[in-house]
């Protein structure tokens, strides 16, 4: 209630605010705002729980179909042209270096735990990233975010609260979906058109992957969505009264979620365990 009121606050001191461009947040207090947002989502999550609030069912799967459903068929080509271009490379390098461990084991490695994550990241902030901040912004632009404050409805949980859960949920079936899609591309490809045998795209699949890597690559499409969905919040929410807000939000949105997925990924890369 403490964050409505002054929220509520700012808007009424600041009915119409300028650009962001000129006046916005720093991004110190967009950092606090992502704070604020995770904070609410685990509040609100909990609450759930324990039967003492109730998450938005149409609205979680609205955010299920937008943040997974309408990314499958993109993330399917994806991978599987990717699947297809390293099994050609490959190949290409087999036909040359008769050391199918030595090709094999870095492409199936390379695809597993960068190339599958970073796409469903990256789809998925395309996608409902910036769905969201749009969503947010809209609602700060035309003034609807002050009926929710009045109404005693936090904002941050009104929009960010069911689609979190979604995003986590189908980054994650998405991540597993397409590492098969391209793994299956590339031993297809390197079976059928450079006539590896199944065994040895087996035997370097388990030499590849360790049972701690598979946990990673799983992990880290969680990681991407989290960030994502609270650069979206942040930045809906700063993106002031004018119309123009909301492209700039999405923007924005875009722009930093891209930069903190390749980030958090080069974290994961120069981490002491990899």
């Amino acid at each position: 209630m403490a964050f409505n009121r002054l929220l509520l606050s700012r808007r009424a001191m600041q009915p119409h605010r300028q650009p962001t461009s000129q006046n916005g947040l720093h991004w110190l207090e967009r950092i606090g705002l992502g704070a604020i947002t995770l904070k609410l989502c685990i509040e609100l999550y909990v609450g759930v729980l324990f039967g003492r609030a109730q998450l938005d069912l149409p609205a979680l799967a609205q955010a299920l179909r937008q943040a997974g459903l309408s990314v499958f068929p993109a993330l399917t080509l994806v991978a599987a042209a990717a699947g297809i271009i390293l099994g050609q490379q490959a190949a290409s390098l087999l036909a040359e270096i008769n050391l199918p461990g030595l090709i094999l084991v870095p492409v199936i490695y390379a695809v597993t735990m960068e190339l599958v994550p970073l796409l469903v990241g990256i789809l998925v902030a395309g996608r409902a990233g910036v769905a969201l901040a749009a969503r947010q912004a809209t609602l700060v632009a035309s003034g609807q975010v002050d009926g929710l404050l009045v109404s005693g409805l936090n904002p941050i949980q009104f929009t960010t609260g069911p689609v979190l859960p979604a995003m986590l949920a189908m980054s994650f079936a998405l991540a597993i979906w397409g590492t098969l899609v391209a793994l299956g591309a590339t031993m297809l490809w390197l079976v059928v058109v450079a006539d590896v045998p199944a065994y040895l795209f087996n035997n370097a699949l388990r030499q590849a992957l360790t049972p701690s890597d598979v946990i990673e690559a799983l992990s880290k499409p969680l990681i991407f969505a989290l960030v994502v969905a609270l650069i979206a919040t942040a930045n809906g929410i700063a993106a002031g009264r004018d119309i123009a807000g909301v492209s700039r939000a999405a923007t924005d949105t875009m722009i930093g979620a891209v930069t903190a997925i390749l980030l958090i990924d080069l974290g994961f890369v120069l981490a002491p365990w990899s």
